[in-house]
């Protein structure tokens, strides 16, 4: 009957635009009022959407048509959504005429004063919402959708369970009606009540799903509590840049249309991403912006907890304490015992560590453990850091364990795979702590073994089978021929575990700030053509051998093994300079890269004697961002000769379709002549840059996944082909560790941009050495010596440095 709400965008835009694009000018009729202020309520215009109905009502508001009566009950929507439930119970205390009781309109009537009920009258909610749901089921079926969005909203807020399954309603009846603003809406609260319970993985797929829609049609107040959801879920899973940009995204939005409240929300959620990337006077920034902006005693408790903890890491503890105790009162003032429970923690950290007051902190710790799976790990962390503190290890040690298997545990929940990546960056603090502890317990040999508990997690799940034999380090390091270089990147000091077949010895290293900013700095002179040279250079290439590997003392000509950590992913350890005679420390060992020690227990994969060669490359410009390149076919004649039994894929025909019809898995080496791109939000959206086929021109990371491999040797000869995102406990993701994942004995990529002009002499040089029985490494090293040795430009480590080789298998 009459009007439907006027939620069908496809019906009402055309009458909106009229009235938006001139908003002073009163709508020519009620109809076009009404549709115009349903699109300015649902975009957020408030102060728009205000002008429309009153100018409507005023010059419409005696006609007798369901129109009039929808502007008045948007007028009470307008009120609620400006948290103005008073005046919103006034605007919807009327009686619809007979004609119009059985409307849409009388439908929405009643669950906008169930929203009402919702602040004034929690009592009065659910007859509202039966009356609601009643009268939509038997008259008017599409508004159903609706009212079940509303109420996974009001009557869900105290019951998830609920919220979840009328929100899934909502969604289904919303699609069947073709009502695409309560379809995002719904899915957004859906989404949200995912995230509450830990279920990260399906609330961003049914975010993204609907983002770029909330986009489209405006509706820029679900915009925002979308990217914030979206935020949430990637900042719980260790994502912090990706969660950044999201909440920054969200802010903005909330701060434009006013939502005070929601706003501080979110400036808190950022000031929890800087705390995790230590950046505490920042993080006390936001949260000091979060109280300014009008929080609520709920997120006030938060904003104030966060302080607390921002303090308290800066040693201020009794600030800290004065925050946590505001905290505490706002919280309870809220009802929230799961972030009482949060500022608990806090307190007992103070306890401890200011107060040295042992039995409190055991106390209120003891406390929080059996009543929140949320705050379970970190209590578990604390208590042991309080019971390592007390004198007693034997405990500490046990609640360390703990912490780990909750993590594993959490970790293990997350069913995408591929958002497991970020999640040991959520608990780098516990595996360093517990690092420490053991290296204080002289645990030495245990702490190398909790290092490599958080070390290549997902690559080790798809090579390493179940049941591997317990690690020794030692039989590794013999059976591998070579010196390990284990490293572990601290907050307060790092480590490195020298691995021979003799023995295991630990040498202590600065904090990781120090040890990165160095790296940063070199890596940036190494990438420069200038600056580049041992001349320019070399004094802090030789400050980085001292800080990294001369305690290891290792012998010349030696095999070395790295197992890097942080930002030591993106050294080439090849370009330090040994002491002596100014050298590169290339001239003295061969060098490999490893994810962990399990990953040097497998044996390689059993070949024929005659190799075989996949070569993949010299593709056509993809577009203006990836021009062909110059040398590509001189590289490809290069590789193809020093294999008989090749197959040759260049040119039109090197797509990705081409890639996997080709059966890589029965090539004992694949070679790709390519541009390479390298993402950092989704990693595995890396791609070896081929000629267009139906789908697309990228081989994707992901796709590299779905052919499984037994090659001896993948080499990526593209830009980036290591990928440049490292997460804590995986290293760098992307094409190499996708096609290791695959099954790759080895890969060579690059950790910076190729020069094309002198690749090929160097992936000749490297073949040539293989096919005359060199392993690759070997092979590798003997190739990047001829281009130093060489008199010319070559010299510079920008033209040879960038391979790098890493072992999915025993490295020989």
């Amino acid at each position: 009957m009459g009007a439907r709400w006027f939620r069908r965008y496809a019906v009402v835009t055309l009458l909106a635009l009229s009235v938006l694009r001139a908003p002073a000018a009163v709508p020519q009729s009620e109809k076009h009022a009404a549709a115009a202020a349903r699109t300015a309520i649902d975009r957020s215009e408030y102060a728009l959407a205000e002008t429309i109905i009153r100018d409507a009502l005023q010059k419409y508001g005696k006609r007798d048509a369901e129109s009039v009566w929808a502007l008045r009950v948007m007028h009470g929507e307008l009120l609620n959504l400006l948290r103005k439930p008073k005046e919103a119970d006034t605007a919807l205390a009327f009686e619809l005429p007979a004609k119009f009781r059985q409307s849409e309109t009388a439908v929405q009537q009643r669950l906008q004063r169930a929203f009402v009920a919702y602040y004034l009258n929690k009592a009065a909610m659910p007859k509202f919402l039966e009356s609601a749901k009643a009268l939509a089921e038997k008259h008017q079926p599409a508004a159903l959708a609706e009212v079940f969005r509303g109420m996974a909203a009001v009557e869900g807020a105290e019951d998830a369970v609920k919220a979840e399954r009328y929100g899934r309603q909502a969604i289904a009846l919303a699609r069947k009606h073709r009502r695409r603003v309560t379809e995002v809406k719904a899915t957004d609260a859906v989404a949200l009540r995912l995230v509450q319970r830990q279920d990260y993985a399906e609330a961003i797929e049914l975010e993204e799903k609907v983002r770029p829609i909330a986009r489209e049609l405006g509706l820029r107040r679900v915009l925002q509590s979308i990217e914030g959801n979206l935020g949430w879920a990637y900042f719980e899973l260790g994502h912090y840049d990706t969660a950044e940009e999201l909440f920054a995204s969200a802010e903005k939005t909330a701060d434009q249309i006013g939502e005070r409240n929601l706003r501080a929300g979110w400036l808190i959620q950022l000031g929890n991403v800087e705390f995790q990337k230590r950046r505490y006077a920042t993080a006390d920034e936001y949260n000091k912006q979060a109280l300014a902006a009008g929080a609520t005693d709920e997120r006030r408790g938060y904003a104030l907890a966060n302080r607390a903890r921002a303090a308290f890491e800066r040693g201020l503890f009794a600030e800290a304490r004065r925050l946590n105790d505001e905290a505490l009162k706002a919280k309870r003032a809220a009802n929230d015992d799961e972030a009482e429970h949060s500022s608990n923690i806090v307190a007992a950290r103070i306890a401890a560590v200011d107060d040295r007051d042992f039995k409190r902190a055991e106390k209120l710790l003891a406390g929080v453990l059996p009543h929140t799976k949320k705050n379970k790990l970190e209590a578990e962390a604390v208590l042991a850091d309080v019971y390592a503190l007390m004198g007693r290890p034997k405990d500490a040690r046990d609640y360390y364990e703990r912490a780990v298997q909750t993590a594993r545990e959490t970790r293990n929940e997350v069913k995408d795979k591929e958002l497991r990546f970020a999640f040991f960056n959520t608990v780098e603090r516990m595996f360093d702590e517990y690092v420490d502890f053991l290296v204080a317990q002289k645990e030495y040999d245990e702490a190398l073994r909790v290092t490599e508990i958080s070390r290549a997690e997902s690559l080790e799940e798809g090579r390493v089978q179940t049941g591997a034999r317990k690690l020794d380090p030692k039989r590794v390091a013999k059976e591998n021929g070579a010196v390990i270089l284990s490293y572990w990147l601290g907050r307060d000091r790092s480590y490195l575990w020298v691995i021979t077949e003799k023995a295991v010895t630990l040498h202590q290293l600065p904090a990781d700030t120090r040890i990165e900013k160095d790296v940063e700095t070199y890596g940036a002179a190494l990438r420069d053509h200038i600056r580049g040279t041992m001349a320019a250079s070399g004094a802090r290439g030789r400050q980085l051998y001292d800080m990294l590997v001369a305690a290891a003392k290792v012998p010349k000509d030696a095999r070395v093994i790295v197992i890097a950590d942080g930002k030591l992913h993106a050294l080439n350890f090849d370009t330090l300079v040994a002491p002596g005679p100014q050298r590169y420390w290339l001239r003295d060992v061969i060098v490999t890269y490893s994810g962990s020690l399990q990953l040097l227990t497998l044996p390689p994969a059993r070949r024929g004697a005659d190799a075989s060669m996949l070569l993949v490359g010299d593709p056509p410009a993809a577009d203006a961002s990836f021009p062909r390149l110059p040398y590509a076919a001189k590289e490809m004649r290069a590789v193809e000769k020093h294999f008989a039994k090749r197959k040759v894929l260049e040119h039109e025909k090197a797509t990705p379709s081409a890639y996997h019809q080709a059966s890589p898995g029965t090539f004992d080496y694949i070679h790709f002549v390519a541009h390479g791109v390298a993402t950092r939000k989704r990693p595995l959206d890396s791609a070896v840059i081929l000629a267009r086929d139906a789908k697309s021109y990228k081989l994707l990371a992901r796709a590299v996944l779905a052919d499984k491999l037994q090659a001896r040797l993948v080499t990526i000869s593209s830009c980036h082909g290591a990928g440049t995102r490292t997460y804590a406990g995986e290293g760098v993701i992307g094409l190499a560790w996708a096609f290791l994942r695959a099954g790759a004995d080895q890969v060579i990529a690059s950790l910076w941009e190729v020069k094309d002009a002198s690749t090929p002499k160097l992936m000749d040089e490297m073949y040539r050495h293989i096919r005359a029985g060199d392993d690759p490494a070997v092979a590798l090293r003997k190739a990047k010596l001829t281009l130093l040795d060489s008199n010319g430009t070559w010299q510079r480590p920008v033209y040879w440095a960038p391979f790098v080789l890493y072992a999915g298998t025993d490295a020989r």
